[in-house]
């Protein structure tokens, strides 16, 4: 009885008048309602310890400046899905998704779900001038929103274990733990560290595949409409996000019904079959149409047909051996070792100190991968989380469970079958512990309670002791996994890498200087971390140490090495001007040579005009020599890009006001020389488009952090 019912202590005296009954129930529901509170307080306060370095990594991370509207390519895809939608369509516009679309019926589609596009539509109807900045909102709102259902499974699990029994203080402190682990010691903050539209499907997956979970342990205990008409909305928005959580809610929202039809839940309940049935059936057939409307099939993805395929010679490969397909039970040795290894971090005297494993994760037992990146382990990061989420397993499926833990069975089937996204693809990467999180923050929930229920009654002393385990365990979790989302991703831009670097000469045990390597030319690949100086500080490189042998065009450009800092001789902002619209060209304008190299600026179709990387020294496809479109009827003002020809990398990146438009490899060393117009003679007509070189401040100590490092060496 101690499990459902209130545990109180008599202080009465002996031979003193008990309470009446309603008094009793009076102080058993006023104990009820202070443990209530004690949970809430406890559960927000561990939310709110990781919210500032979750904001931090959401909107600065190493940039040096606050940005709530950050955001980092791709990132616009789902605002370009929200506008076709506007349109009566789902395809977005030819050559605006770059290699990620997938042609069919003559049309491009993105292969990401529909859900966060829907949720932008009522900003985007109102203006343009968010569209590609509502990335990082959007992951904001899906951390908050992991937060809320995160803590009502748990409270609901609690409820439906123990009933009434009231909430200590170690408890609840336990619980707080719990969700500071939650939103602060998994993936789950890994994924505000890069605001891009990767990260934020599964930042929406997690909490919807939360809350469908919630809303369908709900009906099992209590059905009711108003509950179905929630679990519709939950199952069907979490298969318009992304298909493997997707389906895992169809799943549990079958198995549901199927407990009910069965009068597991009463025999006056079974009217209840139907209905959940229903909500599962409503959502995949929904998702079907998606995918059919976009693909021309039902389920999946048809490979083939994405342009990456048809640029990259190894995903050709990857496709042939496995039969066309990118999943495969052949996958799992590699999958499940790369994400559940007990060792699968670096430990290193350089800030931050925990690091992802310095190579890629393996490919075992003669398995093809398409992509393979560093990948810390679950296991290791987050050892709370996998410890009592494994409690919570046993707990529900050993015979004779707790309360009505029972019912969470066909949930943790569902759940599991959510984990088919990362075990099954050919994919390795870190923000694939996504898929893992909706069965690992249910099965946590039990755990823990069921951890606190066999601690009732034992001394205090042994329950601070449970505590203070469990309260290193939560710091150690969200230390790790902020040290892992603050380390380098290709993403990154010269400023964010150089930020980092002054941070780990300030903050390590260890000297940065004496693991900086100098050579002539810069390797292909270096462990990730590797500070690299090329020659005399021509330039300084941080390794990620992702692997582009499977990318040739990225291998040759050195496409695993950040740029902290490089010769201010390498790079030029050249500005053009439309004095006649475009179409008044007849051929290309030369912006600037590099030896052989040329880059010019040509007509992309009516009104459009880009820029062309022309005698680059290779002919692999990818990545472009051709950058993106603009509008060439802005006349008379000019127009400015950033070029750097970086001989150290072998490449050319060119930067239209912050954003990257082009980069491509360049053979040789130059030189660079931009083709500046000259100016018309007085009365004759000048040229379509004029260049001109605009000149730029150089820094003071350009090189100033690599000579700190290497010293005279």
């Amino acid at each position: 009885m101690a499990d459902t019912a209130i545990i109180t202590r008599d202080t009465e005296p002996a031979g003193a008048e008990r309470p009446s009954a309603p008094a009793r129930h009076a102080r058993q529901r006023t104990e009820y309602q202070i443990g209530r509170r004690r949970f809430v307080v406890a559960v927000l306060v561990g939310i709110v310890v990781v919210v500032p370095p979750m904001l931090w990594l959401l909107w600065d991370l190493w940039n040096g400046s606050v940005n709530p509207l950050r955001a980092v390519p791709y990132d616009n895809f789902y605002d370009m899905q929200a506008r076709a939608i506007f349109h009566g369509h789902l395809y977005l516009p030819i050559g605006k998704e770059g290699i990620e679309a997938f042609r069919h019926n003559g049309h491009q589609y993105t292969y990401f779900g529909l859900f966060p596009s829907i949720i932008r539509m009522p900003v985007l109807l109102v203006t343009s001038s968010l569209d590609g900045k509502l990335t990082a909102p959007s992951i904001l709102l899906a951390w908050m929103a992991t937060a809320l259902s995160s803590s009502l499974l748990v409270w609901r699990i609690r409820f439906m274990a123990r009933g009434e029994a009231v909430v200590g203080r170690a408890e609840a402190a336990a619980y707080g733990a719990l969700m500071a682990t939650i939103m602060g010691g998994s993936v789950v903050i890994f994924l505000a560290a890069t605001p891009f539209v990767y990260n934020e499907d599964f930042a929406w997956s997690i909490p919807l595949t939360v809350g469908s979970l919630l809303v369908l342990l709900g009906m099992m205990e209590r059905p009711s409409w108003g509950r179905v008409a929630s679990s519709g909305v939950l199952v069907l928005s979490a298969n318009l996000d992304r298909t493997p959580t997707g389906y895992a809610c169809v799943i549990g929202a079958v198995l549901v019904a199927g407990w009910f039809a069965l009068g597991k839940g009463g025999s006056d309940n079974k009217r209840w079959a139907w209905p959940i049935a229903g909500v599962g059936a409503f959502a995949f057939l929904v998702s079907c149409a998606v995918t059919y409307a976009k693909f021309g099939i039902p389920v999946g993805l048809p490979m083939a047909d994405q342009i990456w395929t048809t640029v990259n010679a190894h995903r050709r490969y990857f496709l042939a051996a496995n039969g066309g397909k990118a999943f495969s039970f052949g996958f799992i040795p590699s999958t499940l070792w790369a994400y559940l290894q007990p060792f699968g971090i670096h430990l290193s005297g350089l800030f931050p100190y925990i690091t992802p494993p310095t190579a890629p994760a393996a490919q075992l037992d003669g398995a093809v991968l398409d992509q393979f990146y560093p990948t810390a382990s679950f296991t290791a990061t987050s050892p709370l989380l996998f410890l009592v989420g494994i409690w919570g397993l046993v707990t529900a499926f050993r015979p004779g469970p707790i309360g009505k833990i029972a019912a969470t069975r066909i949930l943790l089937i569902a759940a599991v079958a959510g984990t088919s996204g990362v075990l099954l693809w050919g994919y390795i990467s870190q923000r694939y512990l996504g898929d893992l999180m909706p069965l690992v923050i249910l099965a946590c929930g039990i755990g823990m309670v069921d951890i606190w229920r066999r601690l009732d009654g034992r001394s205090r002393r042994g329950r601070r002791r449970v505590l203070g385990a469990i309260g290193v365990l939560a710091a150690y979790c969200v230390a790790a996994n902020i040290a892992i989302a603050l380390w380098p991703v290709s993403q990154w831009t010269s400023t964010q890498a150089a930020n980092f670097v002054s941070a780990q000469r300030l903050f390590s045990v260890e000297s940065a200087g004496a693991h900086t390597r100098t050579g002539a030319t810069l390797p292909y690949w270096a462990p990730a971390g590797q500070l690299f100086a090329v020659g005399h500080c021509s330039g300084l490189y941080l390794s990620t140490g992702n692997t582009m042998v499977n990318v040739p065009g990225q291998q040759i450009q050195h496409y695993t090495w950040l740029t902290v800092e490089h010769s201010p001789r390498f790079t030029r902002t050249i500005g053009f001007t439309f004095n006649r619209p475009g179409r008044d060209l007849t051929g290309p304008v030369t912006l600037m040579t590099y030896g052989r190299a040329t880059l010019v600026l040509t007509t992309a179709g009516p009104g459009l005009a880009h820029l062309v990387i022309e005698h680059s020294g290779t002919g692999i496809p990818w990545p472009s020599a051709v950058g993106w479109s603009f509008p060439d009827t802005l006349l008379h003002e000019q127009l400015q890009v950033r070029v750097t020809t970086d001989p150290n990398l072998n490449s050319i990146a060119v930067t239209w006001y912050g954003s990257e438009m082009l980069n491509h490899y360049l053979a040789g060393t130059g030189p660079a020389v931009v083709h500046v117009t000259p100016a018309a003679a007085p009365g004759t007509e000048g040229p379509v488009v004029s260049v001109a070189q605009v000149p730029m401040r150089a820094p003071a100590d350009p090189m100033g952090l690599c000579h700190t490092l290497v010293g005279n060496r």
